[in-house]
């Protein structure tokens, strides 16, 4: 699964209305934002009976995301 379209932190991908495609993209949008040290976050999902566009970001970080636990 190849975003249909890659602009800046924006992704966005056509796919099959099914759970397997939704988790496929969820994890390729987990995969290139995390090379850009940043994580993907869904913006919205729109489908048809057959098809989904779905929008992801790759946003910053939260700083207690990135914060070793304190025990």
């Amino acid at each position: 699964v190849q975003p249909t379209v890659e602009q800046g932190n924006y992704l966005t991908y056509d796919h099959a209305f099914t759970e397997r495609a939704a988790d496929e993209v969820r994890k390729k949008s987990e995969a290139i934002c995390a090379r850009r040290k940043q994580a993907a976050e869904k913006v919205s999902t729109a489908c048809s009976l057959t098809r989904c566009v779905t929008h992801y970001q790759c946003v910053n970080r939260r700083a207690e995301d990135q914060q070793p636990v304190q025990r």
